[in-house]
């Protein structure tokens, strides 16, 4: 390959985050050329496309807590202490309490929060651990990516 020029140069492997800044990029300059040409349809593609990128790549913002190394966001940091020692006691009154004081916190946005919650805390009072977990799930399930992106550093 020397003889024609050609000269192989190894590559740093890029980050997570470079890759998903190369993405947003990409998929802002198709839907641009596409949106351009086509009556703009292509804008909403990419915004579509770009919706499952965190947060703090796609809008730019650092929440400055959550992340490896940093602090935990307030609610994660509330999960980790408050409902996590309650769930793992298999305490029921604990867990409604709990699970009581997350139904007092909908974040906006999220209209099935306080019924999930209220359903859980009402299994944990009748001794349903296991029916308890499963709606603390079903909130993460339908909720934790997207409060993750835009609410994780509210107060909780």
């Amino acid at each position: 390959m020397a003889e024609l020029g050609l000269h192989l140069v190894r590559r740093r492997p890029m980050s997570r985050s470079m890759k998903l800044m190369g993405a947003v990029i990409m998929s802002v300059g198709i839907g641009f050329a596409v949106g351009f040409a086509g009556g703009f349809a292509g804008a909403a593609w990419a915004a579509e496309r770009t919706a499952d990128v965190p947060a703090t790549v796609a809008e730019g913002k650092d929440f400055g807590c959550g992340a490896k190394g940093q602090k935990a966001c307030p609610m994660q940091g509330w999960m980790k202490t408050v409902m996590q020692s309650a769930t793992t006691s298999g305490d029921g009154a604990k867990i409604a309490s709990a699970l009581d004081y997350v139904a007092s916190k909908p974040p906006p946005g999220m209209p099935k929060w306080v019924a999930i919650s209220k359903e859980g805390a009402e299994k944990a009072k009748k001794g349903d651990i296991d029916g308890a977990k499963a709606s603390c799930k079903a909130c993460h399930d339908l909720y934790k990516a997207e409060y993750k992106a835009k609410h994780r550093d509210a107060t909780f």
